[in-house]
């Protein structure tokens, strides 16, 4: 229930008996300010005028507006309740108000959670979060460069950030905006909220727990839907290098016993060896001279229940018959001086499909359906919506900056609507790394992006299972990582991070294995590899019917499929501060190695009486340490669990 209190200047919005707008002269809730766009090169700075801060505060019952004024500025909003929730709509703002910072009440001892896809700790307090979709460029985590002229402390700039936050009292804050934004989570009484441009919306709820937080908060942000069941039954496999790769492979994986459902073929088109590595061909047709009788190879494949996937992004290498014809069309992205916008993709060039063009889109959702869906594949990485320039002329003529976020969900709204018009929604996927608000009602399923093949917290294989998390904190309940990371420019990737990293992805939604950079270990380096690869990628497939129910409760309910600890237990306090053990659903819990040459673990179990999944032993709850054999990572499930038959199968399935 709404109620608004005014006294003097000052105004309280209350849900229930939660202040989630606190205003007073003295800490007004809008600081509001003009500022403009100045772009050196392909990035964007901001330059503002301090912020002036809306001391008065004015409430019309009637009309249900609430205004804020001060010095040369005034807006106002609109509010409403709707579902129990608080929405504040823009009405009415001073001419060329385009800067507002947002201040929201705070308690001193409160945990937040959100932001997207973050690759550190889960209690973002304390942090300054730059809400900008960028790729997470391992180098520049490493140095970081941010793309905005924005401060940040404790994150970096990520591809899927996503503007919801929520703090451990469950309530939560949506910003349904396009605009660049920052989450200040630093002071202790406020959160601050910095968005460079009017917002078309803001919601504000109140729930009893995280999952009914989840629920509500999906409503507006959008749900994932149920993926096909051969997508959960198996592994997928990644293949390079052409025909002999694929016959290697269904070798490797018929003699392994192991359970693959699909194949990716991520240089189907070809390929270009540029500095960093080889890269495909980002020209979107058959490559015939390395991929002989694909479009006889994959039906054969598909057969057999082994599907095949492929490889896509926005842009085109300026080698490729598609750039010539879409440079004839007028169907790419702009340079202010005239001419294609051509970027340096490491170490080739390409020129970029102009998303806001309809014609261009039609265009490049005719070549997909030829060229991928028409072939037989199954789905496709559709890669890289992060990387619109902030000097780009686009067709629309809307400014870059202003484009930028919604630019992720305009590729992942194109690749969803083809999949639609060619009738193929029960077969086929697409994935992505990039999104923004929107992203998660259009990307069928989020990769956590690229992760260095090592051990470190911030880039390496923890980082991966931190973005998992954090999506899951944010609406987007459903993602994965390339098992055994894909940069390997500092280290190579090693057998016992590879295999700790199978052991991982076998307990998460999807299992997908990368092939990694020049040098590093593959699933069939040698034979003990190749057989640890066959025995989780079953124990992938033993559990499928579970995580299938998971997967349908997210599209339902908007419950993550893989979930912190918290949130299945949030009456618990020692499991806020926890980001190395996870619940699979509601049932499971898992508690992967991500330390190098760990041989034991603690683990922490929540009150009653818990089922370890190898070994059937039981154990109360409390903090225990367990032995981490390669191939055996601490999992358990509740005693008393509904799917606990099914568990006790596990193992002799495998």
């Amino acid at each position: 229930m709404l109620r608004v209190k005014t006294e003097g200047e000052s105004l309280t919005i209350y849900i229930d008996d939660r202040a989630v707008i606190a205003h007073t002269p003295f800490e007004p809730f809008i600081r509001a300010g003009k500022g403009k766009w100045e772009v050196h090169g392909s990035e964007a700075h901001d330059r503002l005028a301090e912020r002036s801060p809306l001391t008065k505060a004015s409430y019309e019952a009637q009309r249900s507006v609430i205004r804020f004024s001060g010095g040369d500025f005034s807006l106002s909003f609109h509010i409403a309740e709707k579902d129990g929730n608080l929405v504040l709509s823009p009405q009415r703002s001073t001419t060329g108000l385009s800067r507002v910072q947002l201040s929201f009440p705070a308690s001193p001892d409160e945990a937040v959670f959100g932001g997207g896809a973050q690759y550190g700790s889960l209690n973002m307090r304390g942090k300054r979060i730059p809400l900008w979709v960028r790729e997470y460029r391992v180098e520049e985590r490493l140095r970081p460069q941010p793309a905005l002229s924005v401060k940040h402390e404790g994150a970096y700039p990520t591809a899927f950030p996503i503007p919801l936050f929520f703090t451990s009292n469950w309530v939560w804050h949506y910003f349904d905006t396009i605009s660049p934004a920052v989450f200040d989570f630093r002071p202790s009484k406020v959160y601050r909220v910095e968005l460079w441009d009017l917002p078309s919306g803001i919601v504000i709820g109140k729930a009893e727990n995280p999952l009914d937080l989840m629920r509500r908060a999906t409503r507006f942000t959008g749900r994932q839907p149920v993926l096909p069941q051969w997508v959960l039954e198996g592994t997928c496999v990644e293949i390079q290098g052409g025909s002999p790769s694929i016959i290697k492979t269904l070798q490797n994986i018929k003699e392994s016993g192991a359970t693959v459902t699909s194949l990716w073929l991520k240089d189907w088109t070809g390929y270009i060896d540029s500095p960093s590595g080889r890269k495909p061909f980002y020209d979107w047709s058959w490559n015939r001279e390395i991929y002989p009788s694909l479009d006889k190879v994959i039906p054969e494949l598909t057969s057999k229940g082994i599907r095949s996937l492929a490889y896509i992004n926005p842009h085109l290498s300026i080698e490729g018959r598609l750039f010539a014809e879409a440079s004839m069309r007028e169907y790419l992205v702009k340079k202010p001086q005239g001419g294609n916008y051509i970027c340096d993709m490491g170490g080739f060039m390409a020129g970029m499909l102009d998303l806001t063009n309809p014609s261009a889109c039609a265009w490049f959702k005719e070549i997909v359906k030829q060229n991928i869906l028409a072939m037989g594949f199954c789905g496709y990485d559709a890669d890289m919506g992060d990387y619109l320039p902030s000097d780009a002329v686009l067709y629309s003529g809307e400014h870059p900056v202003k484009v930028h976020n919604r630019w992720a969900v305009m590729w992942s709204s194109l690749n969803r609507e083809l999949i639609r018009e060619a009738g193929r929604t029960s077969d086929t996927i697409f994935y992505s790394r990039s999104g923004w608000a929107g992203s998660g009602s259009q990307v069928m399923l989020a990769t956590t992006g690229d992760h260095l093949t090592g051990w470190s917290k911030e880039h390496g294989f923890p980082s991966a299972l931190a973005a998992s998390l954090n999506f899951s904190l944010s609406g987007v309940g459903i993602s994965h990582s390339y098992s055994g990371g894909n940069i390997s420019f500092i280290s190579k990737r090693t057998k016992e991070l590879f295999m700790r990293w199978l052991d991982y992805s076998a307990l998460t939604p999807v299992m997908r294995v990368a092939v990694g950079g020049e040098g590093s270990w593959q699933f069939n380096s040698d034979k003990e590899t190749l057989e640890h690869f066959a025995r989780m990628s079953r124990v992938h497939t033993a559990l499928s019917g579970y995580i299938r129910q998971c997967v349908r409760e997210n599209a339902n309910d908007g419950h993550p499929v893989m979930r912190p600890m918290f949130m299945a237990y949030p009456g618990d306090g020692a499991l806020y501060k926890m980001n190395t053990q996870y619940m699979l659903g509601t049932e499971l819990l898992v508690a992967p190695v991500l330390i190098q040459r760990q041989r034991s673990r603690k683990v922490y179990l929540p009150e009653g009486h818990w089922s370890a999944l190898w070994s059937g032993k039981h154990f109360m709850g409390g903090e225990h340490a367990f032995s981490t054999p390669i191939g055996s990572p601490p999992v358990f499930y509740r005693s008393d669990s509904k799917y606990a038959d099914s568990f006790a199968l596990v193992t002799k399935n495998i």
